[in-house]
């Protein structure tokens, strides 16, 4: 039995904890649920509406490398969401494509703003094949 519910928080990285807010959620839709004064930068929280996972902005002064996504999202589908962030400006770095790991799986993949890998996907669902 575990005696946790879910994960409270995700740090991601930026360099500019005002511009990822702004991002998130001008452009991918989130709610900004804390933006506070932290020494010389905000302690900003970010979440999906209903969610109860957040992720929070860790500033760091260089973005440090990524070969891997440092955020993964759900979406109902991946199609449409990586549409509609396109026409929002948003570069699409790979995908729409079904998941070679696992053909249920549609995927996308897009830099955030301050160039972190972000994965969206639809498991089942939505295929464009």
């Amino acid at each position: 039995m575990s005696h946790f519910s879910h994960i409270l928080f995700q740090s991601v990285p930026a360099t500019d904890v005002e511009r990822a807010r702004d991002f998130y959620r001008d452009v991918l839709g989130f709610a900004v649920e804390r933006d506070n004064p932290y020494g010389d930068t905000r302690w900003i929280f970010m979440q999906i509406p209903g969610a109860d996972t957040m992720i929070h902005f860790d500033h760091v002064p260089t973005l440090p490398d990524a070969d891997k996504p440092r955020l993964i999202l759900m979406s109902p589908d991946v199609d449409a969401a990586a549409a509609d962030l396109a026409s929002r400006g948003v570069t699409i770095t790979a995908g729409p494509d079904t998941a070679p790991w696992d053909t249920s799986i549609r995927w996308a993949m897009f830099n955030d703003s301050e160039g972190n890998p972000v994965l969206i996907q639809t498991i089942g669902g939505a295929s464009a094949d």
